[in-house]
């Protein structure tokens, strides 16, 4: 394929478009033949789900059940209840800091790692109380040091 370029109307110039096309093509091989996939960063955690009497019987801990918080707002978006499960808690973030406390101080260290918690939030509850959830949930400071509760977090819808 050639093209013309006329220059003051009185010379051409021919240039062909072979060898440009056979460059880009030969990048193309390049990139395609040198690309590696990488594979996903991080671990996947599968949990089967264990028979009772087997999981006795070899003494395999069991994985704790998810920490389930939900958060109800009201017509202004101001949070209206804490609710753990199906007990209500009022509004106090201080109360589910202690539940949550009170939760993983009975459970082993192995289970305290993989534990969960369960955000639920209304649609229209304003972001601070979502934040004030994860603060609650997630630790305190005590001494100047901060005590680690649940370091695993995730939403989940109604």
């Amino acid at each position: 394929m050639k093209k013309r370029l006329t220059i003051n109307n009185s010379s051409t110039i021919d240039f062909d478009m072979t060898p440009m096309i056979d460059v880009v093509f030969l990048l193309m091989i390049f990139f395609v033949l040198t690309f590696r996939t990488v594979s996903q960063e991080g671990t996947f955690s599968v949990r089967m789900p264990l028979a009772g009497i087997a999981a006795q019987s070899l003494n395999i801990d069991v994985p704790a059940e998810p920490f389930r918080v939900r958060l109800h707002a009201d017509s202004s978006g101001d949070i209206a209840a804490i609710v753990i499960g199906d007990r209500p808690l009022g509004t106090s973030f201080e109360t589910l800091r202690e539940q949550v406390k009170n939760y993983v101080a009975t459970l082993s260290s192995k289970a305290r790692g993989e534990l969960e918690a369960e955000l639920t939030c209304d649609y229209n509850l304003k972001y601070e109380y979502t934040v004030k959830a994860m603060t609650a949930v997630s630790g305190y400071f005590e001494n100047g040091h901060v005590v680690p509760l649940i370091e695993k977090i995730k939403f989940v819808e109604r």
